[in-house]
């Protein structure tokens, strides 16, 4: 963020008799400063006329220029504090100018009053301009293509807290400024404007003091001294707590690329890519939604091709409790190992060959398993046909031998 001042080095007060000349034909003498958030800053000395090319380069050049200041001469504006009673500030606001009517000699109702905060029971500083004044100055910037926004006055960021009293020094005249209050005088007058007020503290701004003057002060009274008062007056800009002149109907809007209207070009393009974004889900949905439809359609489809005796499902959902249904059923059925009898048959007649007789043979097709009954010569042969069992890669296991009439009856079972 940056702020730009521009100080109009003129004194002499425009009467209204002078519009056009003060929008045409004066070209005051200006200084301008441009404080950077960095704490760096740039200036220079321009006319009024010259001014607005800078004024170009610069607006293009900081892309985050909050502010542009006007400050114009102090003897213009009316600094003053009050106390208005009031609950609210909006009844504190209307009684405002009647409290102040007392301190200013031209009728209020011709007077500009801009207002600091307004809090219940604190007083109220305000400054006051005549409406023609301030009318001519926004005119004249105008006329010069110069787009502040601020328009305050020298003594009103003179003043400060921190100082007992500041003095402004432009040439033959100062301004002196105290307590939300200023005068303007010749600077022979210095001195004995000085003697009057109880300070500790004294800032002297855009010169020095005279050994002579500095021998009139009090000893006690501790002397600071800057002599840029033009960075001064932007130093206090950058504070905050001055008057903006531009209030109520002479209120402008801030135009110039600063951090709010950064602010608001973020929004503007936060909300054009929300928007974007959700056009693309809307158009993501309708497509996924047009695929499930397809799906749905061809898983029906296939459903009444496989069951044409069963009522077509409705739903994705009816279609798939189906589909469940058959699967859970055809998974309860018993599965069936077709080649396993003959395979147990070819091997078991591998093993049988040419040692003896089989007398009968039977197959468990739940268990897998052959049980087969022989007529053999000796016991010798049992534990061939047995081991010969083996190779062929099945199980076996006698379960009876005993002597018959012309050799061993063996009962055998044989299964992988």
């Amino acid at each position: 963020m940056s702020t730009l001042l521009i100080r109009i080095l003129e004194r002499n007060k425009t009467s209204s008799g002078d519009v056009r000349a003060a929008l045409e034909n004066v070209n005051y003498p200006l200084q301008w400063v441009l404080i950077r958030n960095d704490q760096s800053l740039e200036q220079g000395e321009a006319t009024a006329s010259t001014f607005s090319e800078q004024l170009k380069e610069l607006v293009e050049k900081e892309s985050n220029l909050d502010s542009i200041a006007a400050v114009i001469p102090s003897e213009q504006v009316l600094m003053l504090s009050c106390s208005v009673p009031g609950r609210n500030s909006g009844q504190i606001r209307k009684a405002l100018p009647y409290a102040l009517e007392e301190y200013v000699a031209a009728d209020i109702e011709t007077m500009h009053i801009a207002v600091g905060p307004i809090k219940s029971g604190q007083r109220i500083h305000c400054a006051l301009v005549e409406d023609e004044q301030i009318g001519i100055w926004k005119s004249w910037l105008a006329n010069f293509q110069i787009d502040a926004d601020v328009l305050v006055s020298e003594a009103q960021l003179a003043n400060s807290d921190s100082n007992d009293c500041t003095v402004i020094i432009d040439g033959h005249q100062v301004t002196v400024v105290q307590h939300k209050s200023s005068a303007t005088l010749e600077r022979e007058d210095l001195i004995a404007a000085l003697e009057t007020l109880q300070i500790q503290n004294l800032l002297v701004v855009g010169s020095t003091l005279t050994d002579l003057e500095r021998s009139q002060i009090d000893a006690e009274v501790t002397i600071n001294e800057r002599l840029d008062s033009t960075v001064y007056l932007a130093e206090r800009l950058s504070e905050g707590d001055s008057i903006n002149l531009f209030q109520g109907k002479y209120a402008v809007e801030n135009t110039k690329g600063g951090l709010q209207k950064q602010l608001i070009k973020l929004a503007k393009l936060s909300a054009l890519w929300l928007a974007i974004y959700l056009a693309g889900l809307g158009v993501q949905g309708g497509w996924i939604s047009f695929q499930a439809d397809q799906l749905a359609e061809a898983n029906r489809a296939s459903y009444v091709d496989m069951f044409p005796q069963d009522s077509v499902p409705i739903t994705a959902a009816q279609l798939r409790r189906r589909f469940e249904s058959k699967l859970k059923g055809r998974s309860d059925e018993p599965q069936v190992d077709t080649p396993q009898f003959v395979q147990l048959l070819s091997a078991s007649a591998t093993a049988m060959a040419a040692k003896g007789s089989i007398q009968s043979l039977s197959y468990n097709q739940n268990k897998q398993e052959m049980t087969i009954e022989i007529l053999l010569r000796n016991y010798d042969q049992v534990e061939q046909i047995e081991a010969d069992l083996a190779k062929q890669g099945l199980k076996s296991e006698m379960v009876s031998a005993g002597a018959v009439e012309g050799g061993i009856s063996a009962r055998l079972k044989a299964s992988y």
